[in-house]
């Protein structure tokens, strides 16, 4: 068996990283780190949204953090959330990644013949394009080849499991043939978490006149930067949704967001800052949500064990030991949030609850340091604010790190430049925030990066195993392993995981977070009574 990464090319490319931390680049208000500390209580979030049945009729808008000019209806090009919550309403994956695994959506079946080393992708029936034709197997051939293309921003990571281009249908208008490039155990993880939108057969460009998707709502207009707008499909395979109309708002600032609900502009405003949540709801019929504790985001740093100092495993322990998560998530989260165990992936299936957050040792971590000749020695950090606090929790960890021996110092660049790969590999560590996206993409994924890869002999064997098994019970027991190696001597300092926080009207329904809370599925969102 091969102990290769599932993704074995080392070249990064900033649009690779934000694909895989699932977030695009936004702007957020962030207090102080004195501001942060403070003794008030955090206000109380609901879980979820109003349970009442939505009402047909109106029209629904919703802010999303934007990117601005850069913002497309090429579902392969976008990467803020605006552009995700546009894509996953206006087309259809063959499976969406829902309550921590795969579940069907355009395909309702993936299986793996291991003689022919191939996978059969079973599609649904009945599907309509927005133009009123019918979904075939030719659609997604065609989205498999236009995946593979090197011409794409960002080719498809499938292609290291799959040869899309040489995708073909089966017997029938309803059957996928795609052959397999390594052993797959459960594929439709994979394409779950690849963010496969499916386009309609020959589209090679995307207009506001032209794209066509088989999504619950069917575009309008849209303006890049500004907003989207959408209306109901009735034609959908899964029932239109309840609001007519779907407006999304590209907002980059979280406190314009807010301001934009508060206003009456907006019915919701996603990803908002911690300070706002905590500050209470800002008017009447209002409410302060969150997204579930399955669904947190889980904040850490990345060490760069191409660097000296991580590569040592002693320097690796000392740091998971005498960091102080507390603080760090005191300081940070506002009450939002708790201690993490240095494992993405939390709500993920097969993900190891038990794992305990270890336990703060300073005076070890010292003695690790000395032994390991790493006591004063420069360490670098760098940052960028992809997510509220991250620059924060950056301040704090640095300091954390001198009270350690470590000649720690910061650098802090905008969100334009914090995955470069060039200033990537010139650091120690690397804030890094991850949603709960299923343990193969985290493991695989990250493994293609060799500024965030883990070169482990045991890590890769587990991961390469969970992957290619069959069995679910060794599927089980391979994440297992490879989350148990990471948690004791991995380069994952994963030190907290904050909630996923919204303001939305109160009569607002329908959200449901399936690849991520801040850019949730909206093809039932509408108002109750």
């Amino acid at each position: 068996m091969s102990h290769r990464p599932a993704f074995p090319s080392s070249s990064v490319t900033r649009r690779g990283v934000l694909a895989l931390i699932g977030l695009g680049v936004t702007t957020a208000s962030v207090p102080s780190l004195a501001g942060c500390a403070s003794d008030k209580a955090a206000a109380p979030a609901v879980t979820g949204a109003p349970t009442g049945k939505a009402r047909r009729g109106g029209t629904a808008r919703l802010a999303f953090a934007g990117a601005g000019a850069s913002e497309s209806l090429d579902p392969t090009v976008g990467t803020s959330p605006c552009d995700l919550a546009r894509y996953s309403v206006l087309f259809d994956t063959l499976f969406s990644f829902t309550d921590g695994e795969a579940k069907p959506a355009l395909a309702t079946a993936a299986e793996v013949d291991s003689k022919a080393k191939r996978c059969t992708l079973t599609l649904r029936k009945g599907v309509k394009w927005h133009d009123g034709t019918s979904f075939t197997a030719a659609d997604v051939v065609h989205t498999l080849k236009y995946r593979a293309s090197p011409d794409r921003v960002s080719p498809s990571e499938l292609s290291a499991y799959f040869d899309l281009a040489s995708a073909k249908a089966g017997d029938d208008d309803h059957t996928v043939l795609v052959p397999t490039r390594q052993p797959v155990g459960d594929p439709a993880t994979l394409f779950a978490g690849a963010g496969l939108y499916v386009i309609k057969r020959n589209t090679d460009s995307f207009t506001a006149k032209s794209t066509v998707g088989t999504g619950p709502y069917r575009l309008t207009s849209f303006k890049a930067g500004t907003e989207t707008r959408l209306e109901r499909f009735d034609g959908y395979w899964d029932g239109g949704g309840p609001a007519d109309k779907v407006v999304l708002l590209s907002v980059d600032d979280a406190q314009a967001r807010v301001n934009a609900v508060r206003d009456g502009q907006a019915d919701y405003a996603s990803d908002i800052s911690f300070a706002t949540a905590k500050a209470g709801a800002p008017g009447t019929g209002l409410q302060i949500r969150d997204a579930g504790k399955d669904l947190r985001t889980t904040y850490g740093f990345v060490l760069n064990v191409g660097r000296t100092l991580p590569s040592d495993p002693r320097v690796r322990e000392a740091i998971k030991l005498g960091i102080d998560r507390e603080a760090l998530v005191k300081a940070v989260f506002l009450g939002y949030g708790k201690p993490a165990n240095d494992l993405f992936g939390a709500g993920a299936k097969y993900y190891l609850d038990d794992v305990p957050v270890p336990e703060r040792d300073v005076a070890k971590a010292k003695r690790l340091l000395k032994k390991a000749g790493a006591t004063g020695k420069p360490f670098v950090v760098r940052t960028a604010e992809y997510e509220s606090g991250l620059n924060s929790s950056a301040e704090l960890f640095v300091e954390q790190l001198k009270e350690l021996g470590l000649d720690a110092s910061l650098v802090k660049v905008s969100t334009t430049q914090g995955y470069d790969p060039a200033g990537m590999k010139a650091c120690d560590a690397i804030s890094f925030p991850l949603g709960p996206v299923s343990l193969a993409l985290a493991y695989s994924r990250s493994a293609a990066f060799e500024t965030l890869a883990f070169p482990d002999k045991e890590l890769q064997g587990a991961v390469a195993e969970a992957i290619s098994t069959t069995s679910d019970s060794a599927r089980a027991d391979a994440w297992a392993k490879a989350q148990r190696v990471m948690a004791d001597r991995g380069n994952w300092i994963a030190w907290g995981r904050a909630d996923v926080l919204s303001l939305a009207k109160a009569k607002l329904t329908g959200i449901e977070n399936r690849e991520s809370p801040k850019y949730p599925w909206l093809g039932k969102v509408g108002f109750t009574a």
